[in-house]
């Protein structure tokens, strides 16, 4: 009989390094999930997240369709912003690629600092790219053409057993927000999906390429920005790898797409 996992939660983060939000459904391409970090943050010309700028957690984006935002926080006024093609013109560094992004004006970047209290700015991609990733574990997303701001594989999938699992180990348990996935599951054992091969769910597949390794990001609140030691300390404890491409501390999984469809919450997929 076929092995089926359920999946519980999804999320999209419409401005990459800001609060994501909870979805009842996501539509899925090879480039990952649609209006998923449309847009991005720079600081001095250069990509900044919340491991740099915890407050960007404050910031919550939402998206009213492909071209309208509306940006909220905490005791501020509400912006809404059109996404502009017109802005001044950008190279930046991204992951080891460089690529050509668009300035998306005054307004929003003076309302987003003054939200952070960090001078920012914020960009649009101005085209699709092909996405370079050299290193042998992530040759299932090498090449891949990329359309939106991810920061290597089109999905990070996570397991609610395996925060079971880590949350029996911490004084005060967190939740799964402070990793940051887009596809949540349940009825798999914890960290299995260190070794599964593929997710599937009729003309859709999910492909695991390689385990998320995580950094300081995942000790920060993700509605006031306020950070802590843990779950960081903890995890690294016993979910640590020698020569990880990025430190080596591991949860979750990195998945590739084939194919493309919707994915609800409540969906079972195949275990493939």
């Amino acid at each position: 009989m076929t092995r089926q996992c359920t999946i519980r939660q999804l999320y999209a983060y419409p401005v990459k390094s800001c609060r994501g939000v909870s979805v009842d459904a996501i539509d899925v391409s090879a480039t990952g999930v649609a209006g998923d970090r449309q847009l991005m943050i720079l600081r001095d010309g250069k990509f900044v997240n919340q491991a740099r700028i915890p407050a960007l957690a404050k910031v919550a984006p939402e998206r009213l369709d492909a071209q309208h935002m509306r940006f909220t926080a905490e005791n501020n006024d509400s912006l809404a912003h059109d996404i502009s093609a017109d802005g001044e013109e950008l190279n930046i560094q991204f992951y080891g690629n460089s690529i050509a992004v668009i300035d998306q004006g005054d307004a929003l970047a003076q309302w987003l600092s003054q939200v952070t209290g960090s001078d920012l700015r914020v960009a649009a991609l101005k085209k699709t790219f092909t996405r370079s990733v050299p290193l042998e574990e992530f040759s299932l997303v090498d090449g891949i053409d990329q359309s939106r701001f991810v920061d290597v594989a089109p999905i990070l999938l996570t397991n609610e057993a395996s925060l079971d699992d880590l949350n029996d180990r911490l004084d005060t348990p967190v939740p799964m927000n402070r990793f940051r996935p887009n596809v949540v599951v349940s009825d798999l054992e914890a960290f299995e999906e260190d070794d599964l091969g593929a997710l599937e769910a009729s003309d859709l597949r999910l492909v695991r390429a390689t385990h998320c390794e995580r950094c300081q990001v995942t000790c920060t609140d993700q509605q006031t920005g306020e950070r802590q030691a843990e779950p960081f300390v903890t995890l690294k404890s016993y979910r640590h790898r020698e020569n990880g491409y990025a430190g080596g501390v591991m949860f979750g999984a990195y998945m590739g797409v084939s194919g493309d469809g919707v994915l609800r919450v409540g969906d079972t997929l195949n275990v493939a």
